[in-house]
This record gives structure tokens, C-alpha cells and sequence, in this order.
């Protein structure tokens, strides 16, 4: 019988307790246009009572002990408002709440052209890269200088020739038989980047790209969300790559003035087989398959008697240490009402391969002019000037024969006046030719002269209308303008199949 008191007296203090603590918070949570906000997290600080508003804002703690106790409210885009109340045992509490925009969070929002953002979730999508991220290393281009920096982007050097391009692709590659390289667009103009406007001569030996001086380059923004057709079309598909150039800032007059001097090697030197060698495992070869006597040497334009006394190195007949050397200076100044800035660049680079060159001479201007209030005015101009000393290269010639069908028992000249076995004369000191031009890269290179020169100009005229203070209209224009001239000529003896039939 006492036992049954004593657990009648437990259930009773316990519900007077729970009475006593167990009190319930509820109310309607509002945004700053008065409607009612869903899913903000509703919070006793200090416990693990909490709770969601439902779709018309409406929330419910339950189980809140009585006295003062803090109840925070908290939603991505708005302020947390935290709240202390004072919690009677018995009476139910009704506390509505609020909201306010958190300003400094909506900044991580980001506009783009297919939308509206947050910044974490186009931190994969969008690479920003800095002029001192361009121009850390030497590079013959600033698409160059992009290598290794931007996830999801990778950039191919082509021949190491001066002047060649690289081969840029977004993400891998999105196209089978069409085209693979980026949008690119300076300043707001959309440029031409076909390596093959000049004609198929060689690939990636023109770039177009090489005359935007990297120096010039405020920032480069590389768009590689498939999105970005949404601004540009399905020109933007391969991904863009906008490109801002400097402007004057309002820290007074700036000078910049860079040097930068240096030599080039090729990276791998192959290592060649000399004439020797290359006659030993010639005569193996004919024997074992089944031949006998004297060797007959390929093209029999070489005896197996005078390629004992020829030991060609082509290799080092090609290559050399090239020096290249670039120098920029640039000029701005910004205030109130206007910013201006101004450069120069001149840059020469003898590549590794004798014979092969690449000069250029940039100037930009650009300003930014505020008539009044609500008008603006903007220009930004360059002009490039660059000539290109190209030679044949890869599987036209130069160093591609000297690693391959040029062999070391192929002599560069004639050592003394001779009659062929062809009945051709020839006097010492003229080229060897009886394998092909193509076999001997010294008279490939010093009977061929091979020129391209380049005027490029990209501009861009833009005018701003604020009717408010945070509205504007911008119209603009742009112009790329590039001309190409590439000139041939060969010397006399370069094509054995011209000859004049006077002579």
C-alpha cells in the first residue's frame, strides 16, 4: 500500500513539473514586404528545441521552459533576428517576427547572362585570372599563360616555333568534325581567332591570339559552364574566354616598365645515330636479308664509298640557343570624371630553330569619359604590327626531316666541282640536293624565304545612359580588323623541276 502511494506521488510531481517547464512559442515569421516567409529555422539557443516555418510562415516550439529564454531566426539572404522573451508557466506565447535583407550577403550573389547565381554555385563554372597570373613566366602569348592555372582547362603548346599558337579547349572536347577552341572576346568584341585564316600553311604557326599584348591585360574571365550559349549563342559552346584590358585608376599617375630577356633550348634533344653507326646497321640489315656484296644505299644517290667520308649531324644544323627579349610601358591615370590608359610593347623572339623569328609592336589607348551624371563615354583601341620569319618545320622539312629522312651520310655541300652520276655538274660549295630539298633542311632554310606580316586592330566605341541610380543602358560597337600578308620566295636551284628551257 505505501508503495502505491509513493508512485501515485512520482506522477504527480511530474506533471506539476512539466507544468512548470513545458510551455509552447508559436507565431508568424514575415519578410520586409509583409509576406510570409517558409522554411526559416526557428531556434532556442543554448537547446535542441527548434523547428521550420511552413508555407504561410507559421511555426510551433514546444516543450520551452519558463523564464528567459532566446529564440533566433535565421534564413539564407536575410539577417538573423534573435529575440529574448519571457516564458510563464501556463500561458502559451505568440511572437512574430520580421525579416530583414541581409545586403551584404545578396553581394555573393552573382549575375550572369543565363540568370541569377549564387556565388558558390559558379565558383566551378567561372575562372578569373589576374595580369600577374598572365605574366609570372614568359610566355610567346597570353593564352600561354593560362596553362595550369584554371581547372578544366587545358592548353596545348603547338611546335614551340615563334609565333605559334596553342591549342585551348574548355572542359575536353565538345565536337567531333567541328571546331573545339573558345570564344574569345576583348573588351566586349568578339575576335577572330582561326588559326587557319591565313590559309592551311603550316597550322598552328599563325596565332592570331599573338598580338594582344599580355601586359595590356587587366584580368582574364573564363566562362566553361555550357551555359554561356545563353549570352553568346552556340558560339560560346566551346566555352569563352572574355578578356578586360587596363584602365587608369584614381591613385594618381601610374608607370609600368618591364624587361624581360631570355634564351630558349628545345626541352628533349634527340640523339641522332652518326654516319657509322648508321652504315653498321645499314650492312646488317643487308645481309640479313639475304644480300651480298657491296651495300646498295637508299634513293642510290650516295655511293657506299663516299658515305664513308660524310658524317652529317642535321640535328645541329637546325637548332640553336634562341634569345628573345620583350619590353612594356605603360601609362594611366584616373579621377572623377575620367580614367585613361596608354601602352607599348615591343617584343623579338628567335625561337630554337635557325632562321625563325617573330617581331611585334603593340600600342593600346583606352578611356573612360563621364560627360555629366547619367552620361558616359568609353573607347578602347590597339594595334599590333608583327612580322613572322617562318621556316618549314614537322612534315614539311626542317627539323621534322633532320630527325627522320635526312640521313648523316647526306653531305650539306659539294666539296669540289664534280659531275653526278646523272650527268648534272656542280661546283664546290653548292648544295647537295640529289636526295631532295626536303633531305637537306640547310638549302631548305637558306634558299627559302618565307615572311608573313600581320596588322591586327581591335576597337571598341561604348555609350552609358543611368536614368537611375541603379539602372543603366549601354550601347556599343566594335571593330577587328586583321590583314594578313605572307610572301614566298624560293632561290634559284630550291625546285630542281623549274628550269628555264633557254638555258
Amino acid at each position: 500500500m505505501h508503495k502505491n502511494y509513493l508512485k501515485l506521488l512520482i506522477v504527480c510531481f511530474s506533471i506539476l513539473s512539466y507544468s512548470g517547464w513545458a510551455q509552447v512559442i508559436s507565431g508568424v515569421v514575415l519578410d520586409e514586404n509583409k509576406q510570409p516567409m517558409p522554411t526559416v529555422a526557428v531556434k532556442i539557443e543554448g537547446t535542441n528545441i527548434n523547428t521550420l516555418t511552413d508555407f504561410d510562415g507559421k511555426y510551433v516550439l514546444e516543450g520551452v521552459a519558463s523564464g528567459e529564454q532566446k529564440v533566433s531566426f535565421s534564413i539564407m539572404g536575410y539577417q538573423t533576428t534573435t529575440k529574448t522573451v519571457s516564458v510563464i508557466s501556463g500561458q502559451p506565447l505568440i511572437l512574430n517576427v520580421d525579416m530583414k535583407v541581409d545586403k551584404e550577403e545578396l553581394d555573393e550573389v552573382v549575375v550572369v547572362g543565363y540568370g541569377v547565381k549564387r556565388k558558390n554555385e559558379v565558383t566551378n563554372s567561372i575562372v578569373q585570372l589576374e595580369t600577374k597570373d598572365l605574366t609570372d613566366i614568359p610566355t610567346p602569348s597570353f593564352e600561354n599563360g593560362i596553362m595550369g592555372k584554371a581547372s578544366g582547362v587545358q592548353v596545348i603548346t603547338g611546335s614551340g616555333i615563334a609565333g605559334s599558337g596553342s591549342m585551348v579547349r574548355v572542359r575536353g572536347v565538345a565536337s567531333i568534325s567541328a571546331g573545339g577552341d573558345p570564344l574569345y572576346v576583348v573588351d566586349g568584341v568578339i575576335i577572330n581567332q582561326d588559326y587557319f585564316a591565313n590559309g592551311n600553311g603550316g597550322g598552328f604557326n599563325t596565332n592570331p591570339l599573338a598580338t594582344i599584348n599580355p601586359n595590356d591585360i587587366e584580368n582574364v574571365t573564363i566562362l566553361k559552364d555550357a551555359a554561356a550559349t545563353g549570352i553568346y549563342g552556340s558560339r560560346g559552346s566551346n566555352g569563352v574566354i572574355l578578356i578586360t584590358t587596363k584602365r587608369g585608376s584614381k591613385k594618381g599617375l601610374n608607370f609600368d616598365f618591364n624587361v624581360r630577356v631570355g634564351v630558349t633550348n628545345p626541352t628533349a634533344r634527340p640523339n641522332m645515330l652518326n654516319s657509322q653507326e648508321y652504315l653498321r646497321l645499314y650492312e646488317e640489315a643487308w645481309v640479313n636479308d639475304g644480300n651480298v656484296g657491296v651495300p646498295v644505299l637508299p634513293g642510290s644517290n650516295v655511293s657506299w664509298e663516299q658515305a664513308q667520308n660524310v658524317n652529317t649531324n642535321w640535328v645541329d644544323e637546325t637548332i640553336r640557343t634562341g634569345f628573345k627579349q620583350k619590353y612594356d610601358f605603360g601609362v594611366g591615370k584616373g579621377a572623377d570624371k575620367y580614367n585613361w590608359y596608354a601602352g607599348v610593347s615591343y617584343q623579338n623572339d628567335n625561337s630554337y630553330l635557325k632562321g625563325n623569328s617573330y617581331d611585334r609592336i603593340n600600342g593600346r589607348f583606352n578611356i573612360d569619359y563621364k560627360l555629366s551624371s547619367q552620361w558616359e563615354l568609353g573607347v578602347s583601341s590597339s594595334i599590333a604590327l608583327a612580322n613572322n620569319n617562318r621556316i618549314d618545320a614537322a612534315w614539311s622539312g626542317g627539323l621534322g626531316s633532320a630527325m627522320s629522312t635526312a640521313l648523316p651520310i647526306y653531305p650539306i655541300y659539294w666539296d669540289k666541282d664534280t659531275v653526278d652520276q646523272f650527268g648534272n655538274p656542280h661546283q664546290k660549295g653548292d648544295y647537295w640536293l640529289l636526295a631532295n630539298i626536303n633531305n637537306n633542311p640547310v638549302a631548305q632554310r637558306e634558299l627559302k624565304e618565307w615572311n608573313d606580316r600581320e596588322i591586327r586592330t581591335i576597337n571598341n566605341f561604348s555609350v552609358t545612359y543611368r536614368p537611375g541610380s541603379k539602372t543603366f543602358i549601354k550601347a556599343f560597337g566594335g571593330l577587328d580588323y586583321m590583314h594578313f600578308t605572307g610572301d614566298v620566295y624560293e632561290k634559284p636551284g630550291f625546285d630542281m623541276s623549274n628550269t628555264d628551257p633557254n638555258t
